[in-house]
C-alpha cells in the first residue's frame, strides 16, 4: 500500500484507486453541506467500506487498525482495568495486555489526554489500535450491556434542557434565607480525602470506588478524579461560592475559589491529579478533548443533595498546563424584583420612570462580578406585561423567566449573538434584553432598532456610566447615535456585608470619620469581622448592592454626542439634582455597621 502519512485520506483513496477522482469530488461537495467527514460520506454511498477507510486511516495517523468484530473474548479483568464511563464517552476498550503493555482500541488514538489520564490510572505502557466508533460502542455494550450515555454524577447540560439555569422546581427565583449553611473553606475533609485517593489511585491503579458517599448520583464506577472534582464542588456550594479556579504550576496545582466577590487559596492537591481533571472536565462539559493550544468554553450540571447546580466552564492554556475556571449559575436566593435590589427610594422611583418609555437603550454597567446580570434581568422581569412581546438573547442563562422569550447563544450550534438578536427583532420585540454588547455589529443592530420602536436592555463592562458611553464610542458607533437612543444608565456594585457571627466595632479615628461623613464632634462607631468558620474566616458574609442611577437629560445628552471630556461629563452628572453616588451609599453603610471601611476603600473610593 503504497501510501503518505501526511496525504488527506480523500487523497490516499484515489492514489490507490479505491474511488475515482468524479466520487471524490461528489463526497467533497456533500460534505460541504452535512458537515460530516468525508469519509463518512464515502461509507455512506457505498464507494469505500468501513473497514477499508479504517485501515486506511490508521495508516495515515500511524495507528494500527483492528476490527474488534472479529476478536475473541475480552478477559473480564482486563475490562475492570479501565471505568465503564471513560470506556463509552471516549470510545475506548482495553483488547489485549502483554507484561506491562495494555493495547487499547480508541475511536481517537490522537487524544493524547485521555491517553495519558489512563496510563496513570493503569500505570501501564500503551499500545494504540484505532477502530471504529461503532465498534467500540457494540464491543462495551457486548461486555456490560446496553446503555444510555451517562456522564455520572456530572450531567451534560444542553440547549434542549428546558430547565437549564432554573432553581429546582423551575421557581426562577427563591426567597431570601434559603442558603446552605456554610462551612469553612479551610475545613474541608471530604475534599483532601478524595484528593489523596486520587493521587493514590494514580499511583497503585486500585479499582475505583466512591470517597463522596453525600453526592447522591455517585456511581460505583466513577473514576477518583470524578470523585475527587465533586467533593470540590460539593464544598464550594456549601461556602457559597461562586467560581472555582484550578491553576496548574510547574511543581504544585492550586485550587481558589471566590466567596463573595474574593478569591481564597483552599488547598493544594497533588499536581498529577491536574491533566486528568482538566480532561475529564472537558468530557463532561462537550469540549474538544484534542485541543490543548486555545481556550474552550462548554457548561454542565452537577447533581448534589436537594438540586442541580449548573456551571460554565472556561480553559485556557497557560505555560504548565490548562487553567480551569468554573463559574457557578445559582439562582437560589437570588432576588428578581426591581423594587428588591437595593436603591435608594429615590433611585427606584426615576429608574422605574426611566423604564417606562415606550422605547430606548436602558445600558447597566460595572466590572465583572458585580450584580449587573441579575439588574437587567429584573429590569425585564418588571416589564414583562401580557401586552409586551419581551424577549432575551443571551449566552449564559442564568434565570428562566416565564412569559419572556429567551434565545440561548450557542456558536457551536450556530446561534449566534446577531443572528438572535436580528430574530427577535424581526418578531417584532417591545423589550429586548441583550446579555452583553460587547460587539459593533449588535451595537449597530440595538441603535438601529431604538428608533423605530424597541425598549433595549442591555450591559457593558466598565467602571462607571462615562466610561460605558466612551467604550460604545470607541467601538466604533457615531457619538450622536449613542446620544440619541440612551435613555438611562445604571452604574452597580456588591458590597460585602459584615458577617454577624463574629463582628466587632471600634470608633473610628476622627480623619476617618470626616470621610466618611460623619456629623461633625460625634464619635463614629465602625464594624468589622474577625473571620470566622461560618464566614470562612474572612470576616464577611453576603452582599449588598449599590447603585448610580444616571438620566440621560439634555445637558449630559448634548455632551454625549459634542464628544466632551469625561472630567466635565462626570461632574455634570455628580451636580444633577437628586445624584446619589456609590461612595455615599457605601459610606452610609459603613456608618451603621453593615460593611467595613476597608470594603469601601475597595469598591467604591
Amino acid at each position: 500500500m503504497a501510501t503518505n502519512k501526511g496525504h488527506r485520506i480523500g487523497e490516499m483513496l484515489l492514489d490507490e484507486e479505491i474511488i475515482t477522482e468524479e466520487q471524490l469530488k461528489e463526497c467533497l461537495q456533500e460534505q460541504k453541506v452535512t458537515g460530516e467527514k468525508v469519509g463518512e460520506v464515502m461509507v455512506r454511498k457505498g464507494y469505500v467500506t468501513l473497514e477499508v477507510l479504517m485501515a486506511f486511516l490508521g495508516t495515515q495517523m500511524g495507528v494500527p487498525y483492528i476490527s474488534l468484530s472479529e476478536m475473541q473474548n475480552i478477559p473480564t479483568a482486563l475490562l475492570k482495568l479501565i471505568p465503564e464511563q471513560l470506556m463509552r464517552t471516549q470510545h475506548v476498550v482495553p483488547v489485549s495486555k502483554k507484561g506491562n503493555n495494555l493495547i487499547l482500541a480508541m475511536a481517537d488514538p490522537t487524544n493524547v489526554f485521555v491517553t495519558d489520564d489512563i496510563k496513570l490510572t493503569t500505570r501501564c505502557d500503551l499500545e494504540l489500535r484505532l477502530s471504529s466508533e461503532k465498534e467500540v460502542k457494540a464491543a462495551i455494550d457486548k461486555y456490560f450491556g446496553f446503555k444510555e450515555d451517562d456522564a455520572g454524577e456530572l450531567v451534560k447540560a444542553s440547549v434542549e434542557d428546558d430547565t437549564f439555569g432554573t432553581a429546582p422546581g423551575g421557581m426562577a427565583a427563591k426567597p431570601r434565607g434559603q442558603e446552605p449553611s456554610p462551612i469553612s473553606a479551610r475545613n474541608t475533609p471530604s475534599m483532601s480525602s478524595a484528593a489523596t485517593a486520587a493521587a493514590a489511585n494514580i499511583a497503585t491503579a486500585p479499582e475505583p470506588t466512591s470517597a463522596i458517599p453525600t453526592a447522591t448520583a455517585s456511581s460505583a464506577g466513577d473514576t477518583p478524579v470524578i470523585n475527587f472534582l465533586t467533593s470540590v464542588l460539593v464544598e464550594a456550594n456549601k461556602v457559597r461560592a461562586t467560581d472555582i479556579h484550578f491553576e496548574p504550576y510547574e511543581k504544585s496545582f492550586r485550587i481558589r475559589w471566590r466567596i463573595d466577590g474574593i478569591l481564597q487559596e483552599v488547598q493544594s492537591p497533588p499536581r498529577s491529579l491536574a491533566n486528568a481533571l482538566a480532561t475529564r472536565l472537558k468530557v463532561m462539559a462537550e469540549m474538544n478533548t484534542q485541543t490543548k493550544g486555545q481556550a474552550q468554553q462548554g457548561r454542565m450540571k452537577l447533581k448534589i443533595p436537594g438540586k442541580d447546580v449548573s456551571m460554565s466552564i472556561l480553559i485556557v492554556p497557560t505555560m504548565w498546563g490548562e487553567k480551569v475556571v468554573m463559574h457557578i449559575l445559582n439562582s437560589e436566593g437570588v432576588i428578581l424584583e426591581l423594587d428588591k435590589l437595593g436603591m435608594e427610594p429615590s433611585q427606584h422611583e426615576l429608574y422605574r420612570r426611566m423604564t417606562q418609555q415606550p422605547h430606548g437603550l436602558i445600558l447597566i454597567t460595572g466590572p465583572r462580578q458585580s450584580g449587573r446580570t441579575t439588574t437587567a434581568y429584573a429590569t425585564l422581569s418588571s416589564l414583562n406585561q401580557p401586552t409586551k412581546n419581551v424577549s432575551a438573547v443571551d449566552e449564559d442563562v442564568d434565570y428562566s423567566l416565564p412569559g419572556i422569550n429567551q434565545f440561548v447563544v450557542n456558536e457551536k450550534r450556530g446561534s449566534t449573538y446577531q443572528g438572535g438578536v436580528r430574530a427577535m427583532l424581526d418578531q417584532d420585540s417591545d423589550v429586548l434584553l441583550i446579555g452583553d454588547m460587547n460587539d459593533l455589529e449588535i451595537a449597530r443592530l440595538v441603535l438601529d432598532a431604538v428608533p423605530s420602536g424597541h425598549l433595549v436592555v442591555s450591559t457593558v463592562n466598565a467602571n462607571d456610566a462615562v466610561s460605558a458611553v466612551q467604550y460604545m464610542i470607541n467601538m466604533g458607533i457615531e457619538s450622536y447615535l449613542v446620544g440619541v437612543a440612551l435613555t438611562v444608565i445604571v452604574n452597580e456594585r456588591l458590597v460585602r456585608m459584615v458577617c454577624p457571627e463574629c463582628k466587632e466595632t471600634y470608633a473610628a479615628p476622627p480623619e476617618i470619620a470626616k470621610y466618611l461623613g460623619a456629623p461633625a464632634g460625634r464619635k463614629a462607631v465602625l464594624a468589622r469581622g474577625r473571620g470566622c468558620d461560618s464566614c470562612a474566616k474572612t470576616g464577611y458574609r453576603g452582599r449588598q448592592a449599590v447603585f448610580e442611577v444616571v438620566p440621560i437629560k439634555e445637558a449630559v445628552r448634548d455632551m454625549i454626542i459634542n464628544k466632551a471630556p469625561a472630567a466635565v461629563m462626570k461632574k455634570a452628572i455628580a451636580d444633577t439634582p437628586g445624584f446619589v453616588s456609590l461612595k455615599a451609599q457605601v459610606a452610609k453603610k459603613v456608618l451603621v455597621g453593615i460593611t467595613s471601611y476597608d470594603e469601601l476603600l475597595r469598591v467604591a473610593s
